[in-house]
């Protein structure tokens, strides 16, 4: 691959809101100062500022909240807290089928709260003591409620003939947005395709794993799904990681890709709507998390870039910085740092990418959270283009100077064996390879 994938300018890239982690953090607070009522109000506007008035009574004692295609609705009732969201509505024939599934989801997919059946309707319920309704718990119950009704329901609605509670309200996106997503679905999945025919070709199947797996993340980056579109790209990269053969993996998920390529617009745009959201699905995270995640893809990529392995280098940093995308809700310095790379790499030479990717996660795993040494991409494209020159030459520069302490035979030796565990796809051996190469790094480093 001599490039990397495009860019796609994400749906939500101005309407996703930050996180406001010191809200959180008041809500704490105010729950270890014995004030739960306004502990849990609190924790609601960090959920989502404005829903608290929206959805709720004026005694802030009622909240009738949706989240996709269900409604959460929470009542404090004295000393207790009560959470229940209706599920859905059973089928009159299958009906046995589907509660064997519900029973499955009760105990391995719901965690607090709990199934219960009223007749012909299925609701998730919670119920525990104001005085034991901490932040972090309730956090975790509503996440898990919503995750649970918004990502199922479809599923048992189509399977077993099951009927929602309720239509859900939503706002689909304007046509202009339709195409956009489309369009942007038809570049990234043929410049994919191509690579990984040819990675495939050469048995690189390692290489062919973080590509896909690349690309659904963006997919979920730039287009936000709603519906069974969600749930299916929700289960290819499940998928990628499940216990077969890398090979099959690979293959599987290149059939997945096929098959989003060839669905008709109109197929794709019944699932992309706005819908308002209670508490995202995705961990909020924080510097350090941020920075535990990155650790072993800032080493490998270190290492790719000074044996000159600069597709390598571009390939995993691609691929960590969609994975965080998908996986997480991030404070928004580290957001614009993120965002301002893939923006900028986007499409680039591997080389001149692997800079701009690896100088924005080096930034982070300082802590250094400014934007200054990257391109400003509202600029002219003269002045990009000098920032962007300079930006590699300094990149380039700081390499050598690194080169010239790590020039010796054992190195070069756990290069080439990472490129060869790299390629056959053994990820196990890889790391364990990583991690000899960076002890030897650092070991030259101070000697």
């Amino acid at each position: 691959m001599k490039n990397t994938l495009p860019f796609i300018v994400p749906v939500e890239e101005t309407g996703r809101k930050p996180v406001r982690r010191e809200v959180f953090d008041h809500s704490v607070d105010l729950y270890d100062d014995g004030k739960y009522l306004d502990a849990f109000h609190c924790l609601l506007d960090y959920l989502n500022d404005g829903f608290r008035a929206k959805y709720g009574n004026k005694q802030g004692s009622e909240f009738h909240i949706p989240h996709g295609s269900i409604v959460v609705h929470i009542r404090i009732d004295g000393d207790m807290l009560r959470i229940e969201a209706d599920f859905l509505n059973l089928p009159a024939k299958g009906r046995v089928a589907m509660l064997r599934q519900v029973a499955d989801l009760n105990g391995n997919k719901l965690l607090l709260a709990e199934f219960h059946k009223e007749g012909d309707r299925l609701k998730m319920r919670y119920v525990t003591p104001l005085a034991q309704s901490h932040p972090h718990k309730i956090y975790g119950v509503l996440q898990n409620i919503c995750y649970v009704g918004d990502r199922y329901d479809d599923e048992f609605c189509s399977k077993f003939g099951a009927t929602r509670c309720y239509e859900p309200q939503v706002t689909p996106y304007p046509a202009e947005i339709v195409n956009q997503v489309y369009e942007g679905i038809q570049a990234l999945g043929k410049t994919a395709m191509e690579a990984l025919d040819a990675y495939n070709a050469a048995r690189s199947y390692g290489y062919s794993w973080n590509v896909l797996d690349t690309v659904f993340y963006q997919i979920a980056y730039f287009a936000s799904p709603q519906g069974q579109f969600a749930n299916d790209l929700e289960k290819a990269i499940d998928d990628m990681d499940a216990e077969r053969p890398l090979e099959e993996r690979v293959y599987k998920g290149m059939d997945y890709l096929k098959k989003l390529l060839s669905l008709p617009k109109e197929d794709l745009a019944a699932d992309l709507y706005f819908a308002d959201k209670l508490v995202s699905n995705r961990r909020s995270a924080s510097l350090q998390q941020v920075q535990e995640v990155f650790k072993d893809v800032y080493e490998e990529a270190a290492a790719a870039i000074q044996s000159g392995d600069f597709e390598r280098s571009a390939v995993r940093l691609s691929f960590i910085f969609y994975e965080t995308f998908f996986y997480n809700d991030l404070p928004e310095d580290i957001r614009a740092i993120l965002t301002q790379a893939v923006k900028a790499s986007g499409g680039m030479p591997v080389e001149e990418a692997s800079h701009v990717l690896y100088d924005a996660m080096d930034n982070i795993m300082e802590g250094d959270l400014t934007l200054s040494v990257f391109p400003d991409l509202g600029m002219g494209d003269a002045a990009a283009q000098q920032m962007m020159q300079q930006a590699t030459a300094a990149a380039a520069a700081m390499q050598q100077k690194v080169m010239e302490k790590m020039a010796n035979g054992d190195i070069a030796e756990l290069q080439q064996k990472m490129t060869e565990a790299m390629t056959r796809g053994d990820m196990q051996e890889y790391m364990r390879l990583a991690g000899e190469l960076q002890q030897k790094m650092m070991s030259n480093f101070f000697n």
